[in-house]
């Protein structure tokens, strides 16, 4: 930051510190961890004319009042800090579209290419465009920076704006202006964190935090081959199923959303395998004081629902849990329960977060009907569920990279909670554990993948390495068997050169119930010994001379093997031990037969030396064969 900005920021009485909020968001930006995520979207659809010059003045208006709104940011003396901005004339930039082959479609692009331009933080945080799109048909796009306002503050400044632009198309007085200014957002927040809710509210989250270990073991996220952080289409969920929510609700005296909470909760930990307890994001507005409804500015946030799933709870025991769960969340939502985590992030990298938005917003803009409607809902963690209510219908869109959820469509997706909720709502009492996950088509798609009906067939009879080589040497003689650096050997080569080294074993007398040990790094020689070894119906041990020499002596201690094979320069590395070595690259071995050797009967390798802790067999590999 240049100096004489830097002083002129220090003196003025309007620069405010950040709130926590915003810092968070500050931070992430940032560190990279989410961009053009941060700016959030609202399309609003026009069913009539708009007088635009009137509706540019309503925004500037607006905006003039919306000050928390205005807010540009700024680093003084290593301080982070914001300041509201004036904006005299407000743009509202006009594109005509009626010419085009598809108006809306090319609306809709446009709007989504203007929410991907990035904002700078010191910069204008919003931007206006209007298309028109047909005859008395507009659409206007709004774009903000979820740092200076979130969703509801969007809602809030729309509808100020239909209102002063109705009045004014009208030619009646403006109502008054009823805005916090960015001052009252600062205020709010401070006078929170010094009080004691904020105590109580920091006690109740200690107590309610998801386990510190999440699934250690979950796949990586979906590729980046295709956007998976815009939201994606919405799919209407089955009005019999909504109506059946409706009634379970009624009947537990529980709210609606808390039963479709209950059915994410069962349908994510049935793919997690994070045992009992499951915890998802719960984006909340953090709004609960009279002031707070009233300010278009950045106070959302988000706190962790932390769910028990006990197999023999029934289904509405567990609804009421979760209900009861979301009333307390509820009343303690204003604490940053994120920031007593281990990373501190805003949402968690492997929860599945849950959000219930209206579908739409509807207004009146001076006699024209206009509805209003999210293009995005933020940064994801890792995977979102978003329902869109209108009316008692319900609509599913889903975001987010989290796997396995992300390689599902949204449409498959609708489709198992609707079968989860079925389940619910047609037996309350029954058990959670009695709930189907699996569609009625993927028993039999298992039971495929996994060759099920193996298991009840005789088992085949037992085949040894070399029986099974031998197999594929007569399939494919000339095939390439072995690849290291620029030298290659085919599988009669590989047989070939296994067959001479093993009747010098056997010459040696290693046989049935011996174990040889391999002594080489990864190369072709290691293969075609070991090869060898198994050939002559005795078993190998391996040892990767990078291991330290206290490590291979207890190996050799412990296997006491017939037989050492290894090379001239790794000989050295067994003086001291009692047994006899063959260097892979003695002339005796080739002076050897290169037919095969009489088939013993087949030994597995007693111990590791990679692992020399774990007793007992490992598994033959099978790139051997």
């Amino acid at each position: 930051m240049g100096g004489d900005l830097g002083e002129s920021l220090a003196r003025d009485d309007r620069t405010l510190p950040l709130t926590r909020g915003q810092l968070d968001i500050w931070l992430s930006q940032e560190a990279g961890f989410a961009g053009t995520q941060w700016q959030l979207g609202l399309l609003v659809k026009i069913d009539g004319p708009v007088h635009r010059d009137q509706f540019q003045q309503a925004l500037t208006q607006t905006v003039g009042e919306a000050e928390s709104g205005r807010v540009s940011f700024f680093e003084v003396d290593g301080q982070v800090v914001q300041k509201p901005i004036d904006y005299p004339h407000v743009e509202l930039e006009f594109h005509d579209l009626r010419g085009a082959a598809d108006p809306v479609q090319d609306a809709r692009e446009m709007s989504s290419a203007i929410q991907r331009t990035p904002m700078p933080l010191n910069g204008q945080m919003f931007k206006f465009v209007l298309f028109q799109t047909g005859h008395e048909e507009f659409y206007l796009f709004g774009c903000c920076h979820h740092i200076a306002i979130d969703g509801l503050g969007m809602a809030l400044v729309c509808r100020r704006v239909a209102t002063i632009y109705s009045a004014m198309v009208a030619g009646k007085p403006i109502p008054d202006a009823y805005f916090g200014s960015a001052q009252d957002l600062v205020d709010l927040e401070s006078e929170y964190e010094a009080s004691e809710d904020y105590l109580e509210d920091k006690a109740y989250w200690s107590e309610h935090l998801p386990p510190e270990s999440g699934p250690v073991d979950r796949l990586p996220d979906a590729g980046t081959e295709q956007d998976h952080y815009s939201p994606s289409a919405s799919v209407q969920l089955d009005p019999s199923v909504v109506n059946r929510i409706k009634e379970l609700s009624k009947k537990l005296a529980i709210r609606r959303f808390s039963v479709t909470t209950a059915a994410c909760a069962l349908l994510v930990r049935g793919w997690s395998g994070s045992g009992s307890e499951v915890a998802l994001d719960f984006p909340v507005s953090r709004r609960v004081t009279p002031e707070s409804k009233t300010l278009p500015a950045m106070l959302a946030g988000v706190v962790p629902l932390v769910l028990s799933t006990e197999p023999q709870t029934t289904v509405a025991d567990f609804c009421k849990h979760v209900d009861k769960r979301i009333r307390e969340l509820l009343k303690h939502q204003r604490f940053p329960a994120h920031t007593l985590e281990g990373d501190g992030l805003r949402q968690a990298p492997n929860r599945v977060g849950i959000n219930f938005l209206p579908m739409r917003l509807t207004l009146d803009l001076a006699g024209s009907p206009a509805t209003a409607s999210y293009t995005n809902h933020g940064p994801v963690g890792h995977f979102g569920l978003f329902f869109l209510g209108a009316g008692d219908q319900l609509f599913l869109s889903t975001a987010g990279p989290g796997q396995p959820f992300a390689g599902f469509g949204v449409a498959d997706l609708a489709g198992r909670l609707q079968q989860i909720l079925a389940a619910m709502t047609a037996d309350p009492e029954r058990p959670l554990s009695s709930i189907e996950l699996l569609t009625p088509d993927e028993p039999a798609l298992i039971d495929r993948w996994s060759n099920r009906p193996a298991l009840a067939e005789p088992a085949p009879p037992p085949v040894s390495i070399p029986a099974a080589f031998a197999e594929h040497v007569q399939r494919t003689p000339e095939a390439p068997a072995v690849t290291f650096g620029d030298h290659s050997l085919t599988y009669a080569e590989l047989d070939e050169a296994s067959n001479r080294l093993g009747h010098l074993l056997a010459g040696h007398g290693v046989g049935p119930g011996d174990c040889v040990a391999v002594l080489f790094p990864r190369c072709a020689d290691a293969i075609v010994s070991m090869l060898a070894v198994l050939k002559t119906g005795a078993a190998y041990v391996p040892i990767d001379p990078a291991h330290a020499s206290s490590r291979m002596d207890f190996v050799l201690s412990d296997a006491a093997p017939s037989a050492v094979i290894t090379t001239a320069e790794l000989r050295p590395r067994l003086e001291g031990h009692d047994v006899f070595v063959v260097d892979v690259h003695d002339p005796a071995v080739d002076s050897q037969p290169s037919t095969a050797l009489p088939n013993p009967a087949p030994r597995t390798s007693p111990t590791s030396s990679i692992r020399p802790e774990r007793r007992g067999p490992p598994k033959a590999s099978p790139s051997l064969i």
